[in-house]
This record gives structure tokens, sequence and C-alpha cells, in this order.
């Protein structure tokens, strides 16, 4: 179809405020995006023009994980670093959210990020392991991650390489070290067929559970 025009995106940003005055301006960020397909743009396949892309596991699965665990931290802790939430926009047009995040300094600046978390594409679990892309971004990161599978006793798959090239890319490029929590690949990617029903409600508390820890370890 023809340009509909402009319009402003925005990213949705939550902050849980440092307790520690010598470690209160690192953040960690958690991130996911909120943007889907729409009716197809900007990836539709040829088949699926005009049909509703619903994004259940792609990208509501990651929102609803950042949400939950903000709504279940925010009030109990009292984190010694600033836990940054952000649900992200137009991640599926180039990471143009996570990008303009990145390069605007807000009170919270890109040089003291100490790590990004992101959620993208949780919700089909099942009985994989869940997959870490990133893990090489920083020497920590895989020693942390196998800690947190053993206190969980959660299987987790560290991958090295960045892959997914999510939201979590736009902070690598920055210099951040960042990771991309993952659950399984699908033939409903980018499709019609990404629906609420498909989503694996055990596998996203799997999720969860390695989010949380990782999350009480690198804010404190």
């Amino acid at each position: 179809g023809s340009p509909k025009g402009t319009i402003t995106l925005r990213n949705v940003i939550g902050v849980l405020p440092g307790s520690n005055p010598q470690l209160a301006t690192e953040s960690l960020v958690i991130g996911a995006h909120y943007d889907h397909l729409g009716m197809g743009w900007p990836d539709v396949r040829q088949a699926n023009q005009g049909k509703i892309h619903y994004g259940a596991d792609d990208n509501a699965s990651g929102i609803a994980v950042m949400l939950e665990l903000a709504r279940q931290i925010a009030k109990k802790w009292r984190p010694q670093r600033t836990i940054i939430f952000i649900a992200f926009t137009g991640e599926e047009a180039n990471l143009l959210g996570s990008t303009y995040y990145v390069n605007h300094d807000n009170h919270y600046p890109t040089r003291n990020i100490m790590a990004m978390l992101n959620l993208d594409t949780v919700g089909r679990l099942g009985s994989n392991p869940i997959t870490i892309f990133g893990t090489a971004t920083a020497r920590e990161f895989v020693h942390i991650f196998r800690g947190v599978g053993f206190v969980t006793g959660i299987p987790i798959n560290s991958v090295p390489d960045d892959i997914g090239s999510s939201d979590q890319t736009a902070f690598m490029k920055a210099g951040v070290p960042a990771i991309q929590f993952f659950a399984s690949a699908h033939e409903d990617y980018h499709a019609p067929g990404d629906t609420v029903d498909k989503i694996d409600a055990a596998g996203l508390v799997k999720v969860a559970t390695v989010l949380k820890e990782t999350t009480e370890y690198l804010a404190n």
C-alpha cells in the first residue's frame, strides 16, 4: 500500500533506581519489543497479505515476562544498581527503538550500562533448553548462566554468537555486553499462526525464573 504519513513511535520505559550511591549510576537494562507486523508490514509473506499477524510469541511472550518480573520486584527489591525496563518499538523495522535509545543519552548514559538482557520469542519452550544468544559479549556471561542453570535446575544453552539480531544487537554495537533469551524456532514466525493458544505457559515461567536469577546477580 501507499505510505500512511509520519507517525511517532515510543519506547516505554520504567526505572527502578539503584540503592547504592556508588553503583546507582550503573544500570542493568531489561528489554523486550512490543511491536509486531500488524497486517504484515514490514515482513509479510505473499500469501498472508492483509491478514492479522498476532505476534503472541514474537513478542508478546517477552513483554509478558518482563512486565511480570517488574511487577514482582518493584515493591520488594532494593537493587544496588539501577534496573531499567524498556518495551521497545520498531524492532521489526531494523531495531529503530533500541537504536534510538542507545544513541540518545539520558539520566542513565549508555556508557554506564553494565549489561542488557533481551527477551524475544520466549513463548514456545516446550522441552528445549532456554537458549541465550550473545554470551561471548562479556567473558563473565557463560559462568553466570552456568551458575543460574545450576541454582534453578533449568537447562540453558549458551550460544557465544549473536545470531538473534534482535534489540540486543543495538546495544552490542554501542559496546554494551548484551544477550537474548530465546525459546524455539517454529513455522509461525512472522506469520498469522503466531497465536496465543500455542504459548507454553510453563516455559514462560522457566524463562522468568532464569531472568530473575540473572537480574538479581547483575543488579547487586
